[in-house]
């Protein structure tokens, strides 16, 4: 008996070995961006509220949403002139933290009758400027700021 219950923890430890027990969960590619996003997450693309973005993935307590912006469209501007726009743009009281990626910066705004926190990143690839917006109910926001954190140390944009 001590060697099949021997056995099979040998057996669940190689297995987690080889297939590993983090739970990721999708690997997303857009345009010039990829990242990895925790295992509950769904592609909510195809949902009408999407809109306009570029990525839209979400769970029942986050949404993350992502829109390129083509360089080629804008006029000539760094990342942070960049980040500076989308703040001044959408009368932002924040200020933008340089990251080794780019830029971060959170505030709340309500949605009807409802408060929410917004994080966001901006980051440069070589043919977009990138807005990374990660929203959540603000009751959930300390929950969900491990998640994004990870999320975004996966962030890499294509040269």
């Amino acid at each position: 008996m001590k060697h099949l219950v021997a056995s099979a923890l040998c057996l669940v430890v190689a297995l987690c070995l080889l297939c590993g027990c983090a739970k990721t969960g999708p690997n997303v590619i857009c345009k010039d961006l990829s990242l990895t996003l925790p295992a509950d997450f769904m592609d909510l693309s195809s949902e009408n509220y999407a809109g306009d973005a570029d990525l839209f993935y979400g769970r029942k307590t986050l949404i993350v949403k992502g829109l390129a912006e083509k360089k080629a469209d804008l006029v000539e501007m760094t990342l942070e002139e960049f980040t500076g726009y989308v703040v001044s743009s959408n009368k932002l009281s924040c200020t933008p933290a340089p990251t080794e990626y780019g830029y971060v910066f959170t505030y709340d705004a309500p949605v009807g009758e409802k408060a929410y926190c917004y994080t966001t990143a901006t980051f440069e690839g070589p043919e977009n400027f990138w807005i990374l917006q990660f929203y959540c109910p603000g009751d959930n926001a300390k929950e969900n700021k491990a998640d994004i954190d990870a999320i975004l140390k996966t962030i890499a944009v294509s040269n």
